[in-house]
């Protein structure tokens, strides 16, 4: 070596070989040590390593030994590892693969496997690589077979071969060495361009080794868990880097494990969602197992059917649909066959044919499945409320009928039991798809084969004649008798109209659930059901209706399903005994057993009617169903005749021929009818036809009852009578006995039905109702004994009115007066109802008895005293009182007035928040009005006329005595008025109370029930809480009709005497005046002076009597611009009834008074703190602070001292008033101070007074002077006059800006406060004085503001365009309007959408892509221009309307658009989508160029706000497209950004951090949304950036930047993940000098990780665990170096590869050029871009040993960098390194070694002071604190090895030093 550095090498090179040969060395050298000794640059010569070989014996005829070669290896291995200098390997291993042997090379590279070994060291891997790399290629095995062996030390193996595989693929990679690809271009070169792309980028990767996938797989069955997770850890890092290599190399691998399982599921699902190279990796499957491959679709397809679409993507794809079809089971080779043949991809037909031919009956009952499963999908979908999307794909109908036909063909291949299930699988076609059948009359088409279509003028002709029936132009029975024409006629034309009428009606159903009014759905429900009901359909249509109808009422009761079923089975429940397995479904309903137990009962009878010989409703029978009688019947005295023969059945033709004709009777065609049930009618069928008659028509029909009795004497048949009569008699008996009927008022309905019928054939006729059938006198006496009277009286009543008709029955007949006796009996002495009282006058009434003048029996007195009853079960006598006129005439007026009241009353029923969601269910609500309802009208009338009639009594008597000398007719008038209103309403009020009680809760579970809510939904406590809220409310209604009433009657009573006062005035105006209706007597000259009546009248202490009637109230609230709507839902306080200096006895005292306001206040003011809610009308009436407004209201009212308290704590108000900074407190006080003003007029006197005229600059805060005036409580004119005339005589500064910010904030908010008049006075001086040159600044200011002329913001503003482009904007714009008239007007608009957008559709509006697109333009200038209008004249509650309902209108298209395919409906919607929003864009570019600075961006700005509130509403239905379209508005606002559009840059930042944008785009699955918002985000930068260098922010500036700060910390606080990863691209961005923004940024750390403690406590940061792993980043290098030359220079420089003047170079690069005008500066981000590329390429090789190398050539570069710069630079530069101390990483870790020890090295103290600088300016901000940042200063701070407290530039001011010892403290 000596000899070399003296003649140098070259000179040496040819002699040493020969040297070597004969070299003398120790005995003990080995050939290893001699290598070694020589080192690299001797040994880099082959001739000299050969020349060493032979020395030590190894020739050409003497090769190597294997033995010799692993040891020469092992020992370099173990040097190393020691870290001592090796000779040069590659030559090495080259020399010893030139001898003629073959070397077992495997060997030498498993001489690493030694059980020492943990970590892998640099050198060691270098060795490796030159073991590699250097070993003959030809070798078999190779060198690097060493590691597809199991080694020993298998974790050991695990790491170099991690470290290989994570080294750069120019230093070294798997591929360059022999060995088995996992895929290569040649293994694709039969496929697609790109595929063989696909396969070119990943064949030249690493990790392409089949042998790699093999070793790793078998080491994962190891039984140590660490190895386990280095194979997991080695695979996850591989699949960020190729997930498709892994895939494809684990398929390859023959052995099946538990990671292989788990990796190769994980993968196949990422590449079936849709991984960009899934192309190669299914093809590649494919070759390799493509059983593999199709199990996987299976399995795909098992897990959500709608995969289907996938995976025949992939397969047509791959070319493989063929072998596709040929996986079992069948069904899921027929949803592929289905959906292949809807694209054209196949031909169903014969793809069916041949298998069927294949696989005969097998393959034929899988088609069958395979149609029941999509049939119940779709069934259940539509059934389902609310709406789900179906499970499966949906089948087109041609495919159906495709299907259908092959299953129709080869019914005789067909096994037992499939032939039905085909037929009842079509059946299931056919009600999903209702055009599968022809419903023309008369037609021979099979159902289920063909499509049945329509002309578009047959369909417009048959929307129209909807159309009209919904609209209400024509009726449902005139659309029926419509169809019935069309169906008899035989013009083609009518059949094809009738066809397509019941097929849309079909078509319907499937929209019933979801989008349905209630109208609309009744009158549908009643269509539906007389199509079967008038047999328009039959056969297999009519079993399709049918089904349609079981469906639906096999739904839930609260549904619109439910509803229609019962609407559409009402229409033809009488045709049910001719259907059996109808009637047997029916009663299957439980909820139909329910609501319709009539029908349920009729169903048994039909049911038992072919079993049974005994007539179910014969008391004692045997019939089964539940409405038969008890078998002890409560009343025995009613008893039908017992009949002995069976109903006899008419024949099944005869008797839907007789039920039709029963059907369709009507006066107009009564002749007909007769005629034709003469031809039909037996009398063998008599009591069919009865039963029938009575059971289904008469009980429900009281207004047909004369025709259907004028029908029967015409058909004049004896024994049709008797049987009538003997039904009749059966109905009645089973409801009187029923105990449903008690509960029931539907019953109890039928009942009274069933009686007025029963007089009308006998009594009405003088025809006897026989004792032994009924003995009414019995039946009563029986119902007041079993407590049964609520249906005995109505029934009796009820028989009994049909009298009136009689010429025997009628009073006096002594039977019927002995009836009537017995109910006068009941009435006066028997505890009644008054529901029931008004039967019996009612009953009295219409046969002319005077039920006063009737005599009362004694039968049920006699019975209590002969059963030793007490007295309390009867109500004492009461004096009957005459009525004061004509009953009749009462009752009709009465009736007109109280239907005000009662309409008021249903719509304020009261139903608890707590019955949530009942509460806010329409139908519960409908139900609890109906029996509120009737509930009141059942007893209004008889309580409202007894009490009018005992006031009006009362009232006459004392009022004409009193008033008999008053000649003023208007003070008797009053008088009477006030005494009779309260008597009656008290009265009325006393007696109605506990009757109205009882009824509420009765008619409350009666609707309740009826409308679907039974006990098990509503229990009894639920509604005994409903009567009680609504009681108080009912009571009082009653006691307003019967006030309003007695006015009535006080007039009519008192009219005489007003006559008689009107002709005294004209006769004898001067004479005294004396009543002649009042009784003359003397006594009245006896009573003392006060109390005698004078001859002139009544004196005022008299008249006080009458007025102390009157209960006075505070004055009316309701003025405009009162308080009231601050204080809606507040009593009113009664007004002081006494003298206000009076003190009230027993109130409270002054002092205590004052104590509890004061504890109302703190309690108030507590509440009010806690409240988010900023006015005082959205809170609701049960609020804490209305309670306690109410308190400090009733307090004032109930104090001792009238004057002194309310005064007092009106002053306390007024105080808080102005000391609170809440708008929602200046609310709250203002309305207490308004309503204490009402009530007591010593406060509105003294606090008016104050707020108007106190010269107390206190009063100088604008926002409480605008809420007295949008109050009331200060009148306007005068506070302007006053205001005006201020600063006209004291125009004192403050003055002058409380004045000019009152006006600003009232007038120039949007919307404004106030209108303009209310400052008017002020407004005109101010404008003279600015005229006249003597106003001040802020005046003129004002003035300017008010009289600008501001350019139209109307976008209608446009050029004139062409006639018929105008007429298409009009039409469009019309079609618009209707839109926001639908949106605005009904609560669901939803349910709207869908015909609203089918006549878009049909109108060709949004079929053509212009025309739909000038639609959305049109729209979008018209909700814009509505805005703008509402503006300019105020109407601030209808501004944003059309907005709002514009956007409703998009998301509902987005919503129900789709692909027309069906196949990429998620792709369509967010197509469609973003068309719509380009065109929105558009306009607001427009009009933001065109308006420049006056441009308005509120409207904008609420467009997107509400399409982001209505896309979160249907985020469900949206489903995996919300996310898409989210992102789309995400492209929106990134065209919108502030540097493109900065007058919409406050509304911009607003929607991206909008609660239901951000927040969903961050928590994305997979991240989707990270790079959009990351886009924003960079924008906002961008746009913020010139602002914040200049540094000098404006007020708007400031706004922006503020709103900055919070989003940040948002996203610091819920998404630090976000801002982690993407840290140094928004660092890039944001200037250096806002130091706060990046700390936000850089103070993000992944929520898996627990910040250490900073201060460290002499712990070395290479200790910290957490500083090892290398933190994820969102960078993209090549954005980082545009100039792609500097990056490979850099790379270059990195590898050891460089020179010094590289350095040099760049250091020269990091400024860019100076131009005209612009001094040359520093480029920031190539600074930042360098700092960063360094830091992770060194980061990343140092990780396996945590130490930071100064040697390394990214540490050396920095150095250079910070040793050369002047002071500029050098700030940049640690700027830059600053940026990467974040939290515990790699990264951190390696930029804070640096800094530290570049403080040390670099001697400059220019450069120390800069590191100090930096360092510290990121501590004297607000927190957050980066934590790598807080970890490196106080190393630098407390660390003696930096001695940083002495360095000069410390002590260079004291200020200085001061901070940074401060600093240091509070580290």
């Amino acid at each position: 070596m000596a000899a070399q550095s003296k003649y140098g090498k070259e000179a040496l090179s040819p002699i040493l070989p020969h040297v070597f040969a004969t070299l003398s060395l120790p005995p003990s050298a080995t050939l290893a040590q001699t290598l070694i000794q020589f080192g690299a640059d001797i040994t880099s010569n082959a001739e000299i390593v050969r020349a060493l070989f032979e020395r030590f014996g190894i020739t050409e005829s003497n090769p190597p030994r294997d033995a010799q070669v692993v040891e020469i290896a092992s020992t370099l291995a173990k040097l190393a590892a020691e870290g001592s200098p090796l000779c040069d390997v590659p030559t090495l291993i080259r020399v010893l693969g030139t001898y003629p042997t073959a070397l077992n090379w495997p060997a030498v590279i498993k001489s690493f496997d030694r059980m020492d070994r943990s970590t892998v060291d640099t050198a060691t891997l270098k060795l490796l690589i030159a073991i590699l790399l250097n070993a003959p290629r030809d070798a078999d095995p190779h060198a690097v077979a060493g590691f597809w062996e199991q080694w020993t030390n298998s974790l050991y193996q695990l790491r170099l071969l991690d470290a290989l595989l994570s080294l750069p693929a120019d230093t070294f990679n798997f591929v360059q060495l022999p060995g088995k690809r996992i895929v290569t271009v040649d293994d694709v070169s039969i496929a697609s361009p790109t595929i063989k792309s696909l396969a070119a980028n990943v064949q030249g990767h690493t990790w392409n080794s089949l042998e790699l996938f093999q070793i790793l797989v078998k080491l994962a069955d190891s039984d140590s868990v660490e190895i386990r997770n280095c194979v997991k850890d080695m695979l996850d890092k591989a699949i960020k880097i190729s997930a498709e290599l892994v895939h494809m190399g684990l398929l390859q691998d023959p052995s099946w494990n538990e990671i292989r399982l788990e990796y190769s599921r994980k993968l196949l699902a990422m590449f079936l969602a849709g991984h960009p190279n899934h192309q190669l990796v299914f093809m590649r499957i494919w070759q390799i197992e493509p059983s593999y491959l199709t199990t996987a679709f299976r399995d795909f397809y098992d897990e959500n059917n709608l995969n289907i679409t996938r995976i025949l993507d992939v397969a047509q794809d791959l070319k493989i649909l063929e072998p596709l079809l040929e996986v079992q089971p069948f069904t899921f080779a027929l949803d592929v066959a289905a959906l292949a043949s809807r694209r054209e991809y196949l031909n169903l037909d014969k793809w069916l044919a041949d298998n069927v031919a294949a696989h005969g009956a097998d393959f034929l009952h899988s088609v069958i499945l395979f149609l029941q499963q999509k049939m119940e999908s779709e069934k259940a979908s539509r059934l389902s409320d609310p709406a789900v999307e179906s499970r499966t794909m949906a089948l087109s109908p041609n495919t159906i009928t495709i299907i259908l036909r092959v299953l129709r063909n080869n019914s005789s291949l067909m096994a037992d039991g499939d032939v039905e299930a085909s037929i009842e699988v079509r059946n299931a076609c056919l009600q999903i798809h209702p055009r599968l059948m022809s419903l023309t009359p008369g037609t021979d088409i099979e159902p289920g084969l063909t499509v049945i279509t329509y002309t578009n003028e047959i369909e417009n002709e048959v929307d129209g004649i909807y159309k009209q029936m919904y609209d209400g132009e024509v009726s449902i029975d005139d659309v029926v008798n419509m169809l019935q024409q069309y169906k008899e006629s035989t013009n083609p034309h009518d059949h094809e109209v009738f066809s397509c009428m019941i097929h849309f009606l079909f078509d319907e159903y499937k929209f019933f659930q979801s989008y349905y009014p209630a109208r609309e759905l009744q009158m549908t429900g009643y269509l539906f059901g007389s199509l079967i009901s008038r047999k328009l359909i039959d056969y297999i249509p009519l079993g399709i209706a049918i089904r349609y109808i079981i469906d639906a009422l096999n739904c839930p009761p609260e549904t619109n399903l439910f509803r229609f079923g019962m609407q559409a089975l009402g229409r033809f429940e009488f045709r049910l005994a001719e259907w059996r397995p109808l009637c047997e479904a029916l009663v299957r309903i439980p909820a139909l057993a329910d609501l319709r137990p009539d029908l349920i009962s009729t169903i048994h009878r039909v049911l038992a009617s072919n079993v049974s010989s005994a007539d179910p409703f014969v008391p004692n029978g045997t019939g089964t169903g539940p409405g038969p009688v008890e078998q002890h019947p409560i009343f025995t005295s009613i008893q039908p005749d017992v009949m002995d023969n069976d109903i006899e059945n008419p024949p099944e033709e005869v008797s839907d021929r007789i039920l039709f004709i029963v059907n369709n009777l009507a006066p107009s065609n009564f002749d007909t009818k007769l005629s034709e049930m003469r031809e039909h009618f037996a009398d063998q069928y008599a009591r069919w036809f009865a039963n029938y008659l009575v059971d289904q028509r008469v009980s429900t029909e009281p207004n047909n009852h004369p025709l259907y009795l004028r029908f029967l004497d015409a058909l004049d048949r004896s024994a049709l009578h008797k049987f009538i009569l003997q039904e009749t008699f059966v109905k009645a008996a089973t409801l009187l006995n029923s105990e449903r009927c008690m509960q029931s008022g539907s019953d109890r309905n039928t009942l009274k039905n069933v009686g007025s019928w029963l007089g009308t054939i006998t009594l009405a006729r003088d025809q006897p109702v026989k004792y032994k059938n009924l003995s009414f006198k019995e039946l009563l006496l029986e119902g007041f004994e079993s407590g049964r009277l609520l249906v005995a009286i109505p029934f009796v009543c009820k028989t009994l009115e049909p009298c009136s008709k009689s010429r025997v029955f009628r009073s006096p007949n002594p039977w019927l007066m002995a009836v009537i006796g017995l109910l006068a009996e009941l009435y006066h002495f028997a505890d009644l109802k008054l529901n029931l009282k008004f039967e019996i006058e009612v009953l009295c009434k219409a046969l002319e008895i005077d039920l006063d003048a009737v005599e009362p029996t004694s039968i049920l007195r006699n019975r209590q005293n002969d059963a030793g009853l007490g007295p309390q079960d009867f109500a004492p006598e009461m004096e009957h009182v005459p009525l004061a006129a004509d009953q009749a005439a009462s009752q009709a007026a009465m009736g007109a007035h109280i239907e005000p009241l009662l309409l008021t009353l249903a719509n304020n029923v009261h139903i608890s928040p707590q019955f949530t969601p009942l509460n806010a269910n329409p139908h519960f609500k409908r139900a609890v009005q109906l029996a509120v309802d009737r509930a009141v009208r059942e007893i209004i009338i008889p309580v409202v006329e007894r009490s009018v009639t005992i006031a009006g009594i009362s009232t006459g008597e004392l009022v004409v005595k009193d008033f008999a000398t008053e000649i003023n007719e208007n003070k008797l008038r009053r008088a009477g008025y006030l005494m009779a209103q309260k008597l009656a309403g008290s009265l009325a009020l006393v007696t109605c109370k506990e009757p109205l009680k009882t009824n509420l809760g009765t008619h409350l579970r009666q609707f309740l029930n009826e409308h679907g809510f039974t006990e098990q939904h509503v229990p009894d406590a639920v509604v005994q809480i409903l009567v009680q809220d609504n009681l108080d409310n009912a009571c009082s209604t009653i006691e307003k009709a019967a006030m309003d009433r007695a006015v009535i009657d006080v007039d009519e009573g008192f009219a005489p005497s007003y006559e008689a006062r009107g002709r005294h005035r004209e006769a004898r105006p001067t004479a005294p005046f004396w009543d002649p209706a009042a009784p003359r007597s003397a006594f009245p000259t006896s009573l003392p002076d006060p109390l005698r009546i004078k001859a002139n009248g009544l004196q005022p202490h008299q008249l006080n009597v009458y007025e102390d009637f009157d209960a006075k109230r505070v004055a009316d609230l309701s003025r405009p611009g009162s308080a009231a709507s601050f204080a809606a839902s507040i009593p009113y306080i009664r007004s002081p009834a006494l003298d206000q200096q009076m003190l009230r006895p027993g109130g409270i005292l002054h002092q205590e008074a004052m104590d509890r306001f004061a504890a109302l206040t703190r309690d108030l003011e507590a509440v009010v703190a806690q409240v988010p809610a900023q006015s005082l009308a959205v809170l609701p009436p049960t609020h804490d602070i209305r309670i306690l407004f109410q308190r400090i209201l009733s307090l004032a009212d109930e104090a001792a001292d009238r004057e002194r308290t309310p005064l007092m704590i009106s002053q306390k108000i007024v105080q808080m008033l102005y000391k609170t900074n809440s708008q929602l407190g200046r609310e709250i006080y203002v309305a207490i101070l308004d309503q204490l003003c009402h009530a007591f007029e010593e406060v509105a006197k003294e606090a008016i007074t104050w707020l108007l005229y106190a010269e107390d600059e206190r009063k100088y805060n604008v926002p409480v002077t605008i809420t007295l005036l949008r109050c009331g409580l200060l009148g306007f004119e005068l506070h302007d006059q006053l205001l005006s005339k201020s600063i006209f005589t004291d125009p004192r500064p403050s003055l002058i800006a409380y004045a000019v910010g009152l006006i600003r904030e009232a007038l120039t908010g949007d919307p404004p406060a106030l209108p303009r008049n209310y400052f008017q006075y002020t407004i005109d001086f101010m404008t003279q004085l600015s005229n006249a040159g003597k106003a001040t600044d802020e005046m003129n200011r004002l003035v300017h503001e008010l009289d600008g002329s501001r350019r139209s913001a109307d976008p209608t503003t446009r050029q004139a365009l062409k006639p018929e482009t105008e007429q298409l904007r009009e039409k469009l714009h019309m079609w618009f309007q209707n839109w926001v008239t639908v949106f605005q007007r009904t609560l669901t608009p939803e349910k709207s959408f869908v015909p609203f957008i089918t006549n878009l559709t049909k109108n060709g509006i949004l079929k053509a892509e212009d025309v739909s697109s000038f639609f959305f333009r049109v729209c979008t200038e018209a909700s814009v221009s509505a805005y703008m209008k509402c503006i300019a004249t105020g109407d601030f509650d209808f501004a944003f309307q059309a907005l709002d309902a514009f956007s409703r209108l998009i998301v509902y298209i987005i919503k129900y658009h789709g692909d027309a395919s069906g196949v990429n409906n998620e792709q369509a919607k967010v197509h469609y989508f973003t068309k719509i929003l380009s065109i929105f864009v558009l306009v607001l570019a427009n009009m933001h160029e065109e308006q420049g600075p006056e441009f308005q961006p509120k409207p904008f700005f609420r467009f997107f706000s509400s399409l982001l509130n209505d896309l979160h509403s249907m985020e469900a239905a949206l489903g995996p497209a919300y996310i898409q379209l989210l992102i789309a508005m995400s492209d929106t606002f990134s065209s919108l950004q502030p540097t493109y559009f900065p007058g919409f840059a406050f509304s911009w930042m607003c929607l991206v951090s909008h609660r239901v944008f951000m927040p969903k785009l961050l928590l994305a699955n997979n991240r989707e949304g990270w790079p959009a918002f990351h886009k924003l985000l960079l924008s906002l930068f961008k746009f913020l950036a010139p602002f914040l260098k200049e540094g000098d922010l404006r007020i708007a500036e400031r706004d922006l930047y503020s709103g900055v700060l919070r989003t940040l910390l948002v996203l610091l606080h819920d998404f630090p993940d976000f801002l982690s990863e993407y840290y140094f691209t928004l660092c890039d961005s944001i200037p250096p000098r806002c130091i706060q923004l990046r700390n936000i940024i850089l103070s993000a750390f992944p929520a898996a990780i627990i910040l250490p403690d900073p201060h460290l406590n002499n712990v070395s940061l290479d200790s910290l665990s957490e500083m090892g792993p290398i933190p994820p980043f969102a960078v993209d290098f090549a954005l980082l170096f545009r100039n792609g030359e500097l990056r490979a220079q850099l790379d270059h420089y990195l590898l050891n590869r460089g020179n010094g003047a590289f350095l040099s170079q760049l250091k020269d690069k990091l400024k860019v050029p100076a131009s005209e005008g612009t001094p040359e500066e520093y480029n920031l981000s190539l600074i930042n871009a360098i700092v960063m590329y360094i830091g992770v390429s060194a980061a990343g090789q140092t990780k396996p040993r945590l130490l930071f190398s100064a040697t390394d050539p990214g540490a050396v570069a920095l150095q250079y960098l910070a040793t050369n710069l002047d002071v500029e630079g050098q700030h940049h530069l640690l700027s830059s390194i600053v940026l990467h101390l974040r939290y515990p990483n790699a990264h951190t870790h390696w930029f804070s070694s640096l800094i530290l020890h570049l403080f040390v090295e670099v001697k400059d103290e220019r450069f120390r002071e800069v590191v100090a600088k930096v360092l510290l300016e990121r501590f004297i901000v607000h927190r957050p604190h980066p934590w790598g940042a807080l970890v490196t200063f106080i190393e630098l701070l407390r660390n003696p090895k930096y001695e940083f407290w002495s360095k000069e530039f410390i002590r260079i001011s004291p200020d200085v030093t001061l901070l940074l010892e401060s600093v240091g403290r509070n580290l």
